[in-house]
């Protein structure tokens, strides 16, 4: 009668133990499942580098119009390249801090200011605009020249 007692404890546990193993194993194959469709919908998302498209191009050169275009408008995400094709160097800045005409500054709420720092000849500067509103922006060596470029930047 003692074996028979043992025999049905041992069955007892093996019973337990059971759904505690099929309950393991649809949780793995529930994890599995959830990870593969994080990552199937992660792979539809469009690649950022892509996203954007080609940027803008603003030219700068040595003489009027030095931005040109030097009003352009955009969609927020977008990026606009500046590209130096004058034979000295040129800027594309918004700090406020070193304009000789606050006018020629301005930025949106909650934009931060941008500096290209001087660009040789055939340098290039590009910034992806992610705040809609409108920026004005000048060169830091032509400013007083006349030099101040605008990009608006729509929804």
């Amino acid at each position: 009668m003692a074996s028979s007692t043992i025999g049905f404890r041992i069955e007892r546990a093996e019973e337990k133990a059971a759904p505690r193993i099929a309950k393991r194993t649809l949780l793995r194959i529930a994890i599995v499942v959830g990870a593969a469709a994080v990552a199937a919908s992660l792979a539809l998302l469009p690649n950022p580098a892509h996203a954007a498209g080609t940027p803008v191009v603003v030219k700068m050169s040595d003489k009027a119009p030095y931005y040109a275009p030097d009003k352009v408008t955009i969609k927020a995400g977008e990026t606009v390249e500046w590209v130096n094709n004058g034979d000295t160097i040129h800027s594309v800045s918004t700090e406020a801090a070193n304009a000789q005409n606050p006018k020629d500054v301005s930025l949106p709420s909650g934009a931060k200011a941008f500096d290209s720092g001087f660009l040789a000849p055939g340098s290039k500067y590009d910034y992806t605009f992610t705040v809609p509103g409108t920026y004005r922006y000048f060169c830091l060596p032509h400013e007083g020249a006349g030099m101040v470029g605008t990009i608006i930047v729509k929804k």
